[in-house]
């Protein structure tokens, strides 16, 4: 399938090189932007339609997605001006929304904008099932279990680093809980969600267990993603960026 558009990446780390691997030959452009010109350069050597480009001449730029591959501070910086280019917006760093001003003018922006926002589930599943429950969803608890190198600590025994809220936890470990602000915002509510994190060095894998609680029923789902390059985050999460565009690219859309 190729797919006629341009993209404009921000960040060109492990996520991008992810990404890259199955999108990049399928469209027509992919400007990068990313601090360090030598990531965007080896990116160029295996990908001809790559180009690095300042984020400040974006909006002189035919581009159908912009994608954020970087960080939460880079959503908070830059959004204002994407939500200007009224195109496509995929946003990987959903912690940035555990910002309650920031949030509030995204959204407010985004009212008056023509730019549609997607956010990929990430590392985590179950958000097709939290749309369809609705309000009935009456709370959320993740456990998310990851090794002590992923969140920069030395520990030679299992413990929880942290019990709370979810826009407590995005503010401790923002490169670690975005699926947190994930769950909150297909949620539609950021006081039913519930993070429990354990640094375990005997886990080979970063491991997502969620609880949801409803008024129709109650659902637990278990995942255990192996670590990508950058051991903060897992294989899945660029893979659901992947997977987003494919679909919506595709005219036969399944689980919708």
């Amino acid at each position: 399938m190729v797919i006629l558009l341009n993209f404009f990446v921000i960040g060109a780390g492990n996520c991008t090189n992810v990404i890259a691997k199955d999108l990049f030959s399928k469209v027509s452009n992919v400007y990068i932007f990313d601090s360090s010109k030598e990531k965007v350069e080896e990116l160029k050597k295996v990908y001809s339609n790559v180009i690095y480009s300042d984020f400040s001449d974006i909006d002189k730029l035919n581009i159908d997605y912009v994608i954020e591959c970087a960080s939460v501070d880079a959503v908070i910086r830059y959004s204002e001006k994407i939500l200007d280019l009224n195109t496509n917006y995929v946003i990987i760093s959903s912690g940035a929304f555990g910002d309650d001003l920031f949030r509030e003018r995204f959204m407010e922006k985004l009212n008056v904008s023509n730019c549609n926002v997607f956010i990929p589930s990430g590392a985590v599943g179950g958000i097709d099932l939290i749309h369809s429950l609705g309000d009935s969803v009456e709370k959320i608890v993740l456990n998310t279990r990851k090794s002590p190198k992923s969140f920069g600590i030395d520990t030679f025994e299992e413990k929880i680093i942290f019990e709370g809220g979810c826009k407590e936890a995005i503010k401790r470990f923002p490169q670690n809980i975005n699926v947190a602000i994930t769950l909150a915002l297909a949620v539609k509510d950021f006081e039913k969600v519930h993070v429990i994190i354990t640094a375990d060095p005997y886990v080979k894998s970063n491991s997502h267990n969620i609880t949801i609680e409803s008024k129709i029923g109650r659902y637990s789902l278990n995942l255990e993603n192996y670590p990508s390059d950058n051991a903060k985050t897992s294989l899945l999460a660029p893979l659901s960026i992947i997977g987003l565009i494919n679909k919506l690219n595709n005219n036969f859309k399944v689980g919708v």
